[in-house]
This record gives structure tokens, sequence and C-alpha cells, in this order.
């Protein structure tokens, strides 16, 4: 196992690149207009302040030119870990950020795996930390430019010194008798020495001829990793097949999950295999990017998805985001969260009082038809940045 980069020898990425239609304008136009863009960098905001650029709720907390994305919670709620691209450096990073729970000055980044002078992207992603300070995470590098990592895989470093770390599992890789999984994301510890995630399938695709090169994600399965073992091997939780979400519980033995095409959120004991359905959507739309704390289950629903058997790619769902819904258990109560845009990727505060999750703005273009008529268009922007919900 390696300490500190990934291993140097490149890897095949597991796809090959496919044509295919503008799965963005798939969907009938929304009727909400709202407008787009990031409008300051993020290094903007005053120094020395843990209040956001704008407290209006829902409250941005990031106005980076790039996306931001995987925001989760420290253990203890005392800061937001989350992934920032800076597109001001050449070499495009996607760093490991860390925000104060209320938004503000950013107190922590750390960009670069690679050792000096090599010239390469990197990008660390996918953040679960660990009571005790150890941080679980996905690290990848690649030459500036490429469309794939070149190497990657789940490693185990700390809040503390991220780039110090030790090579859990190389991605991509394939189980006996099993699929490819091309990526995993929404890493979470299951319990001190087991780590959840979602196995992806990874897609580089063309939306039409001269269209760029666009990057298409879809679940697999949930898995889990032991860390503490020397050459872990990573586990398939059964039924979870085309997961599309995945959350852990209240004890070790409660695994959450959504699954492709499904409006219901669904919960597994690891113990017997025994599966409930918790809640169910109904016609409030498809259900995923599912996080669970106490009672609360924050869910995307709805909104901009699309499930099916793709006679080139196979089974897949299209995900632009949807909208928030959070859901008591104890009190049986499902409650939308209004905001700007589309949301993806929400995550509870250990307090269960505040949700941070990914915003997707609208974008609106008008063209005039021949006969003069106008025609409006909707699309979902590519670049996310991260809103709170309550007070942590």
């Amino acid at each position: 196992m390696a300490i500190g980069h990934l291993s140097d020898t490149p890897m095949t990425h597991p796809e090959s690149l496919v044509a295919r239609p503008d799965l963005r304008r798939m969907f009938a136009p929304l009727l909400l207009l709202l407008g787009c863009g990031h409008t300051e960098p993020f290094a903007s905001i005053p120094s020395g302040t843990d209040q956001p650029f704008d407290a209006t709720p829902p409250i941005r907390l990031t106005l980076n030119q790039g996306p931001d994305r995987g925001a989760t919670w420290l253990p203890d709620g005392s800061g937001i870990l989350y992934s920032a691209q800076q597109l001001g450096r050449r070499d495009r990073d996607v760093c490991f950020a860390v925000l104060p729970p209320t938004g503000g000055r950013q107190r922590q980044m750390t960009c670069d795996l690679s050792p000096p002078g090599r010239n390469l992207t990197d990008a660390l992603e996918s953040f679960a930390a660990a009571p005790d300070g150890r941080l679980a995470f996905l690290a990848a590098s690649s030459s500036i430019g490429a469309t794939s990592p070149d190497q990657q895989g789940i490693v185990l470093g700390s809040v503390d010194d991220p780039i110090n770390y030790r090579v859990l599992q190389p991605v991509p890789y394939a189980l006996p008798g099993d699929r490819l999984y091309g990526g995993v994301s929404q890493l979470q510890w299951l319990s001190s020495n087991r780590v959840l995630y979602l196995g992806e399938r990874v897609l580089y695709y063309k939306a039409c001829l001269g269209c760029p090169l666009d990057t298409l994600r879809s679940g697999l399965d949930a898995t889990w990793l032991a860390v503490d073992e020397v050459d872990p091997s990573p586990q398939r939780i059964l039924g979870t097949e085309n997961a599309s979400g995945v959350s852990t519980g209240s004890n070790e033995n409660e695994v959450y999950y959504t699954l492709g095409g499904d409006t219901r959120v669904f919960l597994q004991s690891l113990s017997d295999g025994a599966v409930s359905v918790v809640h169910d959507f109904a016609s409030a739309g498809i259900a995923r990017d599912v996080h669970v704390m106490g009672n609360r289950i924050a869910v995307v629903v709805g909104g901009r998805v699309a499930f099916g058997t793709d006679p080139l790619l196979g089974t897949m769902q299209w995900d632009s985001g949807g909208v928030l819904h959070v859901v008591d258990l104890q009190a049986g109560t499902d409650v939308t969260l209004d905001g700007p845009g589309l949301f993806r990727r929400p995550q509870i505060s250990p307090s269960g009082s505040a949700i941070v999750a990914e915003g997707y703005s609208l974008i609106v273009t008008q063209a005039m038809l021949p006969g003069g008529e106008i025609q409006s268009d909707t699309t979902v922007s590519e670049r996310g940045d991260l809103f709170l919900f309550g007070q942590p």
C-alpha cells in the first residue's frame, strides 16, 4: 500500500466513450425561472469571520467559480467538509476545504496530493470524518486536461493532514464474478473500522457530435470496506443493486438506501438481511441521495431525474437534482425545503437542526422560432454551490 500518493501505475478507465442525446434537455421545461452563475470567488468573502456572505435563508455558503460539492459535517458539528475545484489554478485541483458550521471564511484548504514538480491535477472528494480525526475519502490524480483519472482510490488520512494517507482500495475495481466499479461516493463511517459507500458506474460521454465530453455516474450498490485490514476487500450489501443513495443509521447494523427509479426509502439490518420500507414518496417522484440522522431523513425527490435501460449503456439513472424533503419518522411528517434551483446530496448536521446540500441553478434560455414564436428552454447548471438550511 502506498503512503502519501497513489500508485504510479496508470489505470485504464473501465468505460468507453459514448455519444447520446443531451439528457439535460429531455425533460419538460420547468416554470421556475431562476438565474444562474457564480458571482464572486469564495476568496472575496472578508477574512476572520464565521458569518456567511449573505444570511438570507437558505444560506448560500460558497461563491466559488468552480463546482463545490460533497459536503459533510464533522462528527461534533464544528465544521463542514467539502470539495472545491479551483479554476484559477493551472492544474484545476479539486481541493479539500473546511467551513465554519454557520458559513464564512474557509478554515482549511488542501489541494496538492502529488509530489512537488509533478504536472498533475489532483482531486480529493467524498469525505468521511471519524470522531478520532481519521478521514476516509476518494483521492485521484491525472494529467492536466485528461478525461479520466490515471490513479484513484479510497484512502485513509486525517482531517488535519489529509495528504499523508494510506490507500485502502484502488478504483476502479471488480469483485469476483461481479461488475466493474468505476467510482465511489457518499463515504460514511459505519463503525469505527468500517466505511460505507455507494459503488458507482462512471461513463464519459458526448451528448452530441461536437459537444464537450461529460461525465455520467450511476449507482451500482451499497458497499462497505474494513479499514483495519491489511488488504481489505469491498463487501456488497445484497439487495441494494442500482442503489442511488446510502446512509448509516443509529448503529452499525442499520443501513438506509434508495434504489434507482424507486420512490421509497429502505432500511436493511445487516445482521439478518431483513428489509423494510421506512417511507414512500409515491407521486412526488423518484427518491435518492438519502441521509439519516436520528429520526430525521433528508432525501432528494423528483425534479430532473430519469431511470431506465439504455441500449448502449445498460441500466442507468440520470440525475440533475430535485426537491429537498425532510421526513420525521417519529412524527410522520414530510416537509419540503424551498430554495433557488434543484438540490443534491443533503447532509443533516449531528444535532439534527441543520442541513447542508448542493444547490444547482436553473438556466432559462429563449430562442425565436421561424414563425416569430418565442421558445423557452430550461437547463440545470453543472456547477453547484453549497446551501445551508436551519442553524447547526
